[in-house]
């Protein structure tokens, strides 16, 4: 019984050694993940200290290698698309899109892109249109197909969550 309880405490004790040592993400740029609103939050924070001039600057260029898979940083693209979006910069929110179309510096949701799309469309950006229109269609061959109405709510919560994230950061 004793020597039991010994392999016990020692499995225990490698188990929650490797468990803490898991915890710990690797942050290359090869990554993929979904973003917690403490990492938007610090995204959008430093974003936020960017000059609009930079900032414009800054997500053409990455909106062009999240659009074509083609950059060398799409995880630090996909960042600061994502901090802007929330920000409310609709080409940022486009580029958002793509990430989550394309699986880039993220993990791959056909749902959000098509509500980053949309945000994006109702925020001005034209170019989104034909995206959001693109990534229905490609919904709406999939069974089940969402619904019209849960579209319709997917891009009303993001649109809520955008406006709550922007009244965090000013805190």
């Amino acid at each position: 019984m004793c020597k039991r309880s010994l392999s016990i405490a020692a499995f225990i004790l490698l188990f929650s050694a490797g468990v803490a040592a898991a915890q710990v993400p690797a942050a290359s740029e090869s990554d993929v993940f979904l973003p917690e609103k403490a990492d938007i939050l610090g995204w959008m924070a430093q974003a936020s200290k960017l000059p609009a001039a930079e900032q414009d600057d800054k997500v053409s260029a990455a909106l062009k290698n999240v659009a074509d898979s083609s950059g060398d940083t799409p995880r630090s693209d996909f960042q600061l698309c994502l901090a802007l979006a929330y920000m409310g910069n609709a080409k940022a929110q486009r580029c958002a899109g793509y990430a989550y179309e394309n699986g880039v510096g993220v993990v791959d949701d056909q749902l959000e892109a098509r509500a980053w799309f949309a945000v994006a469309s109702d925020g001005g950006d034209a170019d989104s249109a034909g995206d959001e229109a693109r990534v229905t269609l490609r919904l709406n061959s999939a069974y089940p197909a969402p619904s019209e109405e849960e579209l319709e709510h997917q891009k009303a919560a993001l649109k809520e969550k955008v406006a709550a994230y922007q009244k965090d950061l000013k805190r």
